[in-house]
């Protein structure tokens, strides 16, 4: 091979874990730990939560009111000022004495520039010596060093002006002096501001000072990217200003005026009011927190104790606190979701209602629902992502033949012709070496009319590393420690498979893996942007429309590749045929058309009579391609006795039944047709609905086309049949098993009965995808062997 590459390959210690079981299992115990176990009683409590919290928020907490708000942190703040003023030295204690102490106690030099800033309703919003935040300081002490002010202008345009001659006495004399008049004659300035000037406060509550949120709003305003942007088509700094003002909330009379009652002005009070209320509706929100998590840690706290029985303190060590701790896992996030999600649904409701709308959400309540379905996203996400891992090694088991294959072969029946039903260690090889080439020459035969090289280079640097891949994992694979994959030429390949006796039942197993094997799946991993390991998706583009493995193609490979006839023409369409068909069965997607033909009163004679002197033919046209071994009689014997469901010998009507079904009229269409045959498959824990089914299909291929039609090995197939039903018996015992254990769950934990309750439903879905292929195995192989019997007549 040329341009060898480094790829990135799953390791050989991993390889070597019981093939890709364990890496399977190791996903779906993390699939586990990440999704919700919350029960009945989980939900139950998390609904009930927050009903009773809801219900508090509407009856306690009431509508959110930020005047309210507003006149109650006005009183706070009212009070600070008075014992600042008091520690300062101010010997009177109301509110106008207080401030007006402080005002001449601690002055600023940008005061004497107030008109410049807009007046004195709007100075100390636009200049940023009176912002409390430490740009605010930043620029109280840069005045002090520069003898300039800072701020905007009424169009909100940053500006600098000097600073007056009479206010030039408050800037320091030297550094010290000036480092001190900045920040902490700043501070105690501020202090005298936030209610107002001597002249206002104890009237109209003075201007204030902005607060926090409002002074970084201002100060991000005037920069030159947010300057020109509109809010309600108002500059972003006149709505700043308004909203300062409190114009922004007022309501306004008939003629347009602004009710003055109603002007809410949004300074610090306004902020700190806002905070207020806040709080006031975050109590019912922490409540329910507190009785969603208090009853999560408690019951499981008393699981693990019931479990454990401790008989000392000592032995409370033992407890597995990660099962208890109320944070931190997918169950805890969900009933919390529940439970939030509830409040918010009452709460919203109570607003729509009482037609308050607006006013009467709790604003708390709906950020702790959008971080629980935050935190829900975030779990689904992670268990998206696992769950492409497991996958990923799905598909490269599907896709490696290996020892475990054997092994369910092997577990047919102790009794039976092992070798005739698995593949050696050189079968094997020989079997990579065709996928080899079956993948070379789909290379190409690529031809896309945008991004070829780039499509032919990624589907040459996969079959490298699947090379690589193949190399590593084959002494696990076919269960041989010491043995090597060695890479053939197509010619030395040829020559192998010659020396190997082509002509036994080997090579047509290896043809149907080899049929089944489709290139370019992820076999390996990489870190996305956040470092976290992921299915490698550098060959997406392999798998674009028109860029994929086409099927067609590889079919047609191993039908024209080998040099001598080993087996028939189109003999790999015959087995495409019955895989696909075998697939749809176990599948059940035929189930949707098995309804009788309904006809006529009038056109019933005639259906019958001209269906009776054609049954035979028409039944051969429906079975027929099934029973590609036999033919004349033998086939219309077959394919009647098909019809009919089987021989009478298995509950099936025999020949007659499918002339009386052809002649009556009701000859289900599809019926049975391309129906595979069943393979006996051993049910694992763990294993999906879909594994036994493409486990079951393969096997059902393999049965009907390779040792029914090909070797008319009747008997074979017949203790395959019992070897099946055996199975079936066996895992229907271990179901009965598994539910009285379910019903048992006094000792057990939640993860316990969940494990248990999914383990049944892996067991059912195996049982019944084997009884599909049981129910057309009998009646498959007992229709043969009736078609057998009629030719040897």
């Amino acid at each position: 091979m040329k341009n060898k590459v480094e790829v990135k390959i799953i390791p050989e210690e991993q390889l070597a874990r019981s093939d890709f079981n364990n890496a399977i299992s190791e996903c779906v115990y993390k699939e586990k730990m990440m999704t919700s176990n919350a029960d009945n009683l989980d939900y139950l409590v998390s609904i009930s939560s927050g009903l009773l919290c809801g219900i508090l928020d509407i009856l306690w907490v009431g509508d959110f009111s930020l005047s309210e708000g507003r006149e109650y942190s006005g009183e706070q703040v009212e009070k600070f000022v008075k014992k600042i003023a008091k520690i300062k030295g101010c010997e009177k204690d109301d509110i106008k004495s207080s401030v007006a102490f402080l005002e001449k106690e601690a002055p600023i030099p940008s005061d004497g520039n107030t008109p410049e800033f807009g007046g004195g309703l709007n100075h100390h919003l636009r200049d940023f010596a009176h912002h409390p935040t430490i740009v605010g300081l930043m620029f109280s002490l840069l005045t002090q060093f520069t003898g300039k002010s800072y701020g905007t202008d009424v169009d909100g345009n940053f500006i600098f002006v000097d600073i007056k001659d009479k206010s030039k006495e408050y800037i320091g004399v030297n550094i010290p002096d000036r480092i001190i008049k900045g920040t902490v004659d700043w501070f105690f300035h501020l202090v005298s501001d936030m209610a107002g000037s001597s002249s206002t406060t104890g009237l109209s509550g003075g201007t204030g000072i902005p607060g926090p949120i409002l002074s970084l709003a201002k100060e991000v305003s005037s920069l030159p990217l947010f300057k020109n942007m509109h809010i309600n088509n108002v500059t972003i700094s006149k709505f700043i200003s308004k909203l300062f003002n409190g114009t922004i909330f007022a309501k306004r009379d008939e003629n347009g005026k602004i009710i003055r009652d109603t002007v809410i002005k949004f300074d610090l009070r306004g902020e700190l009011g806002l905070l207020a209320e806040i709080g006031k509706q975050a109590l019912p929100v922490i409540a329910n927190e507190c009785i969603v998590r208090a009853f999560y840690f408690i019951r499981r706290l008393i699981n693990q104790l019931c479990i454990l029985k401790p008989k000392s303190l000592s032995e409370l060590k033992d407890i597995d606190w990660d099962k208890v701790k109320p944070y931190k896992n997918a169950t805890i996030t969900r009933m919390l979701t529940v439970s939030t999600g509830v409040f918010t649904a009452l709460d919203v409701t109570d607003a729509i209602v009482s037609k308050k709308y607006f006013v009467a959400v709790n604003y708390v309540g709906v950020g702790r629902f959008i971080v629980a379905l935050g935190q829900e996203t975030i779990n689904f996400a992670k268990v998206q992502d696992i769950r492409k891992i497991r996958n990923m090694y799905e598909e490269i088991r599907e896709n490696t033949f290996n020892q475990d294959d054997n092994n369910r072969y092997k577990n047919l029946e102790g009794n039976m012709d092992i070798d005739k039903f698995g593949l050696s260690m050189k079968d094997t090889e020989i079997l990579y070496n065709i996928e080899y080439q079956k993948t070379l020459n789909d290379i190409e035969k690529t031809n896309v009319l945008f991004l070829k090289d780039s499509v032919i280079a990624l589907k040459k640097m996969w079959l490298e590393e699947w090379m690589k891949f193949m190399e590593t994992g084959f002494p696990e694979f076919i269960g041989v420690k010491e043995a090597k994959l060695t890479w053939y030429s197509k010619d030395e390949l040829l020559q192998k498979i010659k020396d190997n006796e082509p002509n036994k039942t080997w090579f047509r197993l290896v043809l149907l893996e080899a049929m089944i094997f489709e290139p370019y799946y992820t076999i390996s991993m990489e870190k996305d942007k956040k470092g976290k390991e992921i299915p490698s998706k550098k060959y997406d583009l392999v798998h674009m429309p028109f860029c994929d493995y086409d099927k067609s193609y590889g079919d047609d490979f191993l039908n024209t590749f080998f040099d001598e006839e080993y087996y028939e023409k189109d003999y790999i369409k015959r087995l495409r045929k019955c895989y696909d068909s075998s697939i749809n069965e176990l599948k059940e997607v035929l189930k949707s058309i098995l309804t009788g033909v309904s006809i006529t009163l009038g056109a019933t004679l005639i259906a019958v009579l001209a269906a009776g002197m054609f049954a035979p033919a028409i039944a051969v046209a429906i079975f027929g391609s099934d029973f590609v071994g036999l033919s004349g009689a033998a086939l219309t014997s077959a394919c009647l006795a098909y019809a009919g469901g089987g021989a009478i010998a298995i509950g099936g009507a025999g020949m007659a039944g499918g002339t009386i079904a052809i002649v009556g009229g009701g000859a289900l269409i599809g019926l049975g047709a391309g129906a595979g045959i069943g393979g006996a498959i051993t049910a694992y824990d763990g294993f999906k609905k879909d594994f036994a089914i493409l486990q079951s299909a393969k096997l059902m291929v393999s049965v009907k086309e390779i040792f029914l039609n090909d070797e008319h090995d009747v008997d074979y197939a017949d203790k395959i049949c019992k070897k099946y039903l055996k199975n079936i018996s066996q895992i229907e015992k271990e179901l009965v098993d598994l539910k009285l254990k379910s019903e048992l769950t006094s000792d057990k934990t939640d993860e316990e009965v969940k494990q248990i309750k999914e383990s049944i439903k892996n067991k059912e879905d195996t049982v019944k995808v084997m009884k599909i292929a049981i129910k057309d195995l009998d009646k498959f192989v007992s229709s043969f062997q009736l078609g057998l019997s009629a030719e040897n007549k």
